[in-house]
Parts: structure tokens; sequence; C-alpha cells
């Protein structure tokens, strides 16, 4: 499904606002699992509306024709809390190698005039029989001077991520 007609302005073209520059944070982790397993967990939206901390909140819209919303091209979600917003579509997914979220314009983080998202993509990839290789790029337009900054918060939140995904992943490994 092309998600190219629900996006426009800045984003859809790939121009990058006045004032701001791109910035890409690209991550890897290796698990000690098999890739539909890492798929499975990723692409579960409970992994992502449950356990949230309150008023932070991520939310799926339902599909057009009435299904539960998820990760599949077309569906609209938002991940929203004090100092961010980031609202964005799912776009190209290819099981169980690849998942895209195009985030919407006015997408931010802290304020608009610091941080905007503008793409999340993972990419799994196989590493031998019983394990896999997520890959991460977070593509960001930033205000001048504050990518250095925006770039180790996010490699600390991801880190977390990272932990945090060994650990249910190691327990998934095990029973499964």
């Amino acid at each position: 499904m092309d998600v190219a007609p629900h996006l426009s302005g800045p984003l859809a073209s790939g121009a990058t606002p006045p004032g701001f520059c791109p910035h890409a944070l690209e991550l890897a982790w290796t698990f000690r699992v098999r890739r539909e397993v890492v798929w499975a967990w990723l692409n579960d939206p409970k992994t992502f509306t449950r356990g949230q901390l309150p008023p932070f909140r991520v939310e799926f819209l339902p599909m057009p024709d009435g299904r539960p919303g998820g990760f599949e091209p077309g569906c609209r979600n938002a991940h929203h809390g004090p100092l961010m917003s980031f609202h964005g579509v799912i776009g190209e997914v290819r099981a169980p190698e690849y998942r895209d979220l195009i985030y919407g314009y006015g997408s931010y983080a802290l304020s608009m005039r610091l941080a905007r998202p503008r793409r999340l993509q993972f990419w799994f990839e196989a590493v031998g029989a019983e394990r896999c290789t997520l890959r991460l790029r977070l593509d960001t337009d930033v205000r001048r001077g504050f990518g250095a900054l925006w770039g180790g918060v996010n490699r600390f939140f991801w880190w977390n991520f990272g932990l945090s995904a060994r650990l249910i992943l190691g327990l998934r490994g095990r029973r499964g």
C-alpha cells in the first residue's frame, strides 16, 4: 500500500524545514532468538500499549474497514505525552524482515523548535538458526546545533530499549 497520499508538506517532499538539519541515528542489537520471535514481539501493538507510564501513551487507530489497528500499512498511530507527540502512519511492512513508520508533519520531541522525527525503520536479519540482528534507523530534523544532544539522548533511550528487549526476548527464547 502506498502511504504517500496520506502525507503532505515538508515530510512528504523530503524537505528539511528552515533552520533545521537532518539527523540519522542507526543502532543494532543481536538477540539469541529466531528472527520470527523478534518480529512477533516488535510487531505486537501490546508491546507498546501495555506498561506505558502515565501520562505517556501509544494509540493505534482502527483500520478504515473497522479492524483493530496495528503494524500494517496505512495504520495511523500516536505516541504522546509531555513534551512529545510522535504521530504517524505505518508505511512498508515486509514480514519478517522490515517495518517502516513515517511520522507526520507536526510530530516533535521537546518542542517543534528543536526536534521533529521524520521516520523510524527496523530491519530484522536472521544470523544463523537461533540468532537475529535488529537494526534501527531514526531520521529526525533537528535545530542546527542540537544534533549532538539529540543523538546522545536517543542513544541512551534506545540503549534502554535494547536492554529491555534482551530481557524480554531472552525469557521468550527459553520458553519457546
